[in-house]
């Protein structure tokens, strides 16, 4: 009897019937080509947001007297970025989880047009108000210039490709950046009394803005989707993916702030960015004086440099990241030579060698660029399964509140001691930062989980 109930067992139909309810019960996990689109409409909109940032900074020198306005006006068209961010990023997050992805974007792309279009009726020496409403309301809708790719990443691509989409997805601010520092400079005459070709330069340049603006919003809306069908991962499908509550997203926020891991990385992640923020609304300021000749076109180039080098040493961390999966170990090597490198811009820049001066600023942009990817994925696998979007978002939110205060900073020891004080002081700053990250344990919890289910 005993033998005949474990022949039974043993039935080759009956093992494959259970098969298949086993096949069937599995979810499926696999990706889409669409995710590239998808990936590509974001970087859209985090262009048009990241060259604005910068437009007006890089030709301080220009905008102080086509608007008659002093030099601090000018730098809080940078800096009201950075304290709109502040202002916004926990609604915005929440509001990111609540709704999705294609909403969410569309609403900040959308009122980024609205800014962009602003400021093409400010193209009058009177209207500086105009140009700063616009820029306020550009500001405003920044919020997931940074905070989306690490959850962008996460919900269309696989475990094997998440962070060089998180890295790609990070090349967006870059190039909207290099360009930031590029086109203004070429368009504005080398005259800075030359009133009606500030006046074509600048309606040039908004123009450009919002008729980009306008076209990627058009695509968004056409072709944005919030989420594949499947998940890519099993680290994503086995997150309750439900929508989140006011409730939960506090609580959420709360546990991110009690592991002191995280915290660590929040704070090393903040500084770093912060200092990045400072040294580039100054570029024009500190590089005019000790370089008269053709000084602001090269404070240009410089950005575009610092810009264009980032977006490779961003690629290739993320590259690596996917294939060694050694967070702290990358993240405490980038930040240490980024803090090389800042000790080593700050004595090049007054030693009068502008080649040198160049490459020094190539090698910063390298490095500190190249961070952000290693540290939005760090803190995304120290805190799983948190939402990346919240963890991402938190980490902004830092990271903006210190930048303002980093920026003002600069300005208060750059006025009465000059460069070499300020750029000390960012030197300083960075040493702290790689100091920090030393502390942080290696806990990958996503990694883990994906690792227990294969």
């Amino acid at each position: 009897m005993m033998q005949a109930e474990d022949n039974s067992r043993l039935d080759p139909k009956e093992e494959e019937l259970e098969d298949k309810v086993e096949r069937e019960s599995r979810p499926e996990f696999r990706v889409y080509k669409r995710r590239w689109l998808v990936l590509a409409l974001y970087l859209g909109y985090v262009v048009i947001s990241a060259f604005q940032w910068i437009q007006y900074a890089i030709i301080t020198d220009v905008i102080e007297t086509y608007y008659d306005v002093p030099s601090i006006a000018v730098n809080w068209t940078s800096m009201i970025f950075m304290l709109a961010f502040v202002v916004t990023i926990f609604p915005a997050t929440w509001f990111y989880n609540k709704v999705g992805l294609r909403v969410a974007l569309l609403m900040a792309m959308g009122g980024t047009c609205v800014g962009t279009w602003i400021k093409v009726f400010s193209v009058r020496p009177d209207l500086f108000w105009v140009t700063m409403l616009g820029q306020t309301i550009v500001a405003l809708c920044q919020m997931y210039v940074l905070s989306i790719p690490v959850p962008l990443a996460a919900t269309w691509f696989g475990p094997n490709e998440v962070s060089t989409a998180c890295s790609i997805g990070l090349l967006g601010p870059q190039i909207g950046g290099a360009l930031g520092f590029f086109i203004p400079v070429a368009l504005m005459p080398n005259d800075k009394e030359d009133i009606p070709g500030i006046e074509r330069g600048l309606s040039y340049m908004f123009f450009g803005c919002s008729i980009f603006a306008t076209v990627v919003f058009v695509l968004q809306l056409i072709f944005l989707q919030a989420a594949p069908p499947t998940p890519p991962s099993y680290a994503q499908a086995s997150r309750n993916n439900e929508r989140e509550s006011l409730q939960h997203y506090v609580t959420s926020l709360w546990k991110l702030m009690k592991n002191v891991h995280f915290v660590l990385i929040f704070a090393a992640y903040s500084i770093n960015l912060a200092v990045f923020s400072a040294i580039t609304t100054f570029l024009n300021q500190m590089i005019t004086p000790l370089y008269e000749e053709d000084a602001q076109d090269d404070a240009g180039y410089m950005g575009v440099l610092i810009t264009l080098t980032g977006l490779v040493g961003s690629v290739l961390v993320g590259f690596i990241l996917d294939r060694t999966r050694r967070y702290k170990e990358m993240n405490i090597i980038v930040y240490a030579l980024s803090a090389a490198a800042t000790i080593a811009f700050t004595f090049v820049l007054r030693a009068g060698n502008l080649p040198l001066l160049y490459v020094t600023t190539a090698v910063f942009g390298f490095t500190i660029v190249g961070y952000l990817p290693a540290a939005f994925e760090f803190a995304a696998e120290l805190t799983y399964p948190e939402p990346e979007a919240s963890s991402a978002g938190l980490m902004t939110f830092g990271c903006q509140i210190l930048s303002v205060l980093f920026t003002l900073a600069y300005d208060w020891l750059f006025k009465p001691f000059g460069d070499l004080a300020s750029n000390l002081f960012m030197s300083g700053s960075l040493l702290l930062g790689t100091l920090l990250t030393f502390f942080v344990k290696s806990d990958l919890r996503r990694q883990r989980a994906e690792h227990a289910h294969q």
